[in-house]
């Protein structure tokens, strides 16, 4: 080959390269098409996760909501759960223009099928990455939208759930955004449609180029839980804080069971090492669309109440804290607590972790040993109702204060048959797995539609747009 053709061969090369690199910049391989917005054209940056009306209403006015193609698009996901007669209010009351209807709400973040430690099944788990996908692929969305999410209800959990589920699922926080005072504030200043959005499927997913993204650093397993809790006992040299957000005022919890919600869990009380801090208090008024600030949300981490109902976490307890971990009885009130601190309160402190145990005390305060025995409400010493084998890894009794089991309890004050207590052994596998084999959930969810197989132990860094 002549050294002209041999000039011009390389010169080509170069070319091409820089053309690759650029693509790749554009469609999300490097950090500035998903997880830094192009500063170049209107942006979706803003300093939390919780938007005004008056920051959507310039995205719309700038025509990012379902554009199609390039930098900034984003999607509305309106998360109104169906009424009880069947209607929506997304259809019945209108809904901001261009939002997508998530006619599940929270429910459809949510999977009741899914095993995990010593149980074939465990209620209101994380979603699936193909539930995950269809979501995102029914609504456009791609590795350059920002997702707004807002409803129609009057209740928090919608938004928050799938905040919560699509960080868990790799998605970055600077890409999703919760509206503040959802629909109804902003009706308030700007109309509502009952127009239904025309909006092109998309082919993205939270598997791309053969890896999936998903961020199982921020979710807490029961194993982990376990681990984290035994950990605090011995001294909490890691600086790690739970935050009970469904307990409230009592330090001794009350639980049914997810699925037969009729029946109790074997076991109350509060999990060693946590503040109360009710997730009905993270909102203006209480339990509504309205979130607190920042400092207001700092403030009320200060002043939780221990298990012992009076000691205080305390403004220095907080500021050592190096991850929080909150939970509920379900993984719904801890997804309010999860967007109040990681979208919120920590959202610009990259020195906090925040994650999420969604087995939360629906899990927690099954796992008793099946030879434990109290004393029930007619003075009689019964069987209590764990399932667990004598011994096992798995038990969570000596990790409570406040310990009661439901058999010595009255259903209320002023109802008082002895609460039921829930037969679970159906749920159990014949022979327990260890805490290595025990993390089913993010063993599957790491290897889907991944070409590295997932393993039971380890996690994956969070953030969405990596190659």
């Amino acid at each position: 080959m002549s050294e002209k053709m041999m000039r011009k061969s390389k010169g080509m090369l170069a070319a091409l390269l820089g053309i690759a690199m650029a693509a790749l910049t554009i469609w999300g391989c490097g950090t500035d098409s998903y997880t830094t917005p192009s500063q170049s054209i209107v942006t979706t940056k803003t300093a939390t996760a919780l938007i005004t009306t008056g920051d959507l209403k310039g995205w719309m006015d700038a025509g990012l909501v379902n554009k199609q193609g390039g930098y900034d698009r984003v999607v509305i996901l309106d998360v109104s759960n169906n009424e009880s007669d069947g209607t929506n209010k997304y259809n019945t009351v209108g809904h901001i223009p261009g939002a997508q209807l998530i006619s599940a709400g929270s429910a459809a973040f949510m999977d009741n099928t899914r095993a995990e430690g010593p149980m074939t099944v465990v209620g209101s788990m994380v979603c699936t990455g193909s539930a995950i996908d269809s979501i995102v692929q029914n609504a456009g969305i791609d590795g350059n939208t920002t997702i707004v999410l807002t409803n129609n209800a009057a209740g928090f959990v919608n938004v928050t759930r799938a905040y919560t589920t699509f960080r868990y699922w790799g998605f970055p926080k600077e890409r999703l955004k919760v509206l503040q005072g959802g629909n109804a504030a902003w009706a308030a200043s700007n109309a509502l449609t009952t127009a239904v959005p025309t909006v092109a499927r998309s082919t993205y997913g939270v598997a791309q180029n053969g890896a999936t993204r998903v961020n199982t650093d921020m979710r807490v397993s029961l194993s982990e839980m376990i681990t984290y809790v035994k950990a605090i006992v011995a001294g909490n040299t890691d600086k790690v804080t739970l935050v009970d957000t469904v307990r409230g005022a009592t330090n001794v919890s009350s639980t049914t069971d997810l699925f037969e919600t009729t029946k109790y869990t074997p076991f109350d009380g509060a999990i060693k090492g946590s503040y109360s801090y009710v997730a009905t208090a993270m909102t203006s008024p209480a339990g509504s669309l309205t979130f607190k600030d920042a400092a207001t949300i700092k403030s009320d981490l200060a002043a939780a109440f221990g298990t012992d109902g009076t000691t205080a976490l305390s403004a220095a307890t907080r500021d050592a804290t190096k991850t929080f971990i909150v939970f509920c009885r379900a993984g719904n009130y801890a997804s309010v607590g999860y967007f109040a601190l990681d979208g919120i309160a920590y959202y610009n402190n990259s020195n906090v972790d925040v994650k999420w145990y969604d087995g939360s005390l629906g899990q927690w305060n099954l796992l008793a040993p099946s030879n434990r025995t109290a004393v029930d409400t007619t003075g009689a010493t019964v069987n209590a109702g764990g399932k667990l084998k004598v011994g096992s890894i798995w038990d969570t009794t000596a990790l409570m204060d406040n310990l009661i089991f439901n058999v010595q309890r009255t259903i209320s004050a002023t109802n008082l048959t002895q609460r039921p207590i829930v037969d679970y052994g159906a749920r159990m596998y014949p022979v327990e797995p260890s805490f290595a084999d025990g993390n089913q959930i993010e063993s599957a969810d790491r290897a889907y539609r991944s070409s590295v197989s997932g393993t039971t132990g380890g996690s994956t860094s969070g953030g969405g747009g990596g190659c």
